[in-house]
């Protein structure tokens, strides 16, 4: 069986680091933290789908910055809203999208390893983000880093082994 106390460690403090400001640092722990659950189950697609969420939600942040800092530097006021406009669209289609990834990473996560907060983690993340734009999404993504720390601390030690089907032709000869 495979090991996933390292991962649960990793995660679990990344968690915890990313909910009370340290968002960067948290980040790499969880990161590492996914990349170990991904080894543990052999399952590559968890931290490959997790990666992209990442990449996406940090252009995503880039997009945003420079577009508000673009918009200030302008001078000219339509141009200046032009660019925090379009800025904030291709920002929030790529935070959604990168969402939705990590809905998928982390799916597959609850599914390797029977631990069914991971689904509702997801399922916060992606509704607070979209929620954001009404100012409740905060309050539901505060929820989700939350459920995000219990959900890797709950990760049992080892991968659960798959039960095993048997056949048909299988129960016959025995």
């Amino acid at each position: 069986m495979a090991e996933l106390k390292d991962a649960k460690i990793w995660g679990g403090i990344g968690a915890i680091l990313t909910l009370v400001g340290l968002g960067f640092i948290g980040f790499i722990l969880k990161l590492v933290g996914v990349k170990k659950i991904s080894e543990a189950t052999g399952n590559e697609e968890i931290f490959s789908k997790y990666l992209w969420a990442a990449v996406l939600n940090i252009l995503a942040s880039v997009i945003l910055f420079g577009s508000f800092f673009a918009g200030i530097l302008t001078g000219n006021f339509k141009l200046s809203l032009a660019s925090i406009g379009l800025g904030v669209i291709v920002g929030a289609i790529l935070m959604i999208v990168g969402v939705l990834l990590m809905k998928q990473s982390y799916d597959l996560i609850a599914k390797e390893t029977g631990v069914g907060m991971f689904h509702t983690v997801a399922l916060l993340y992606i509704v607070g983000a979209v929620l954001t734009i009404v100012l409740i999404g905060g309050l539901l993504l505060l929820i989700a880093a939350i459920l995000e720390v219990i959900a890797f601390f709950s990760l049992p030690d080892s991968v659960p082994e798959k039960a095993s089907t048997t056949s048909a032709e299988e129960e016959v000869a025995f």
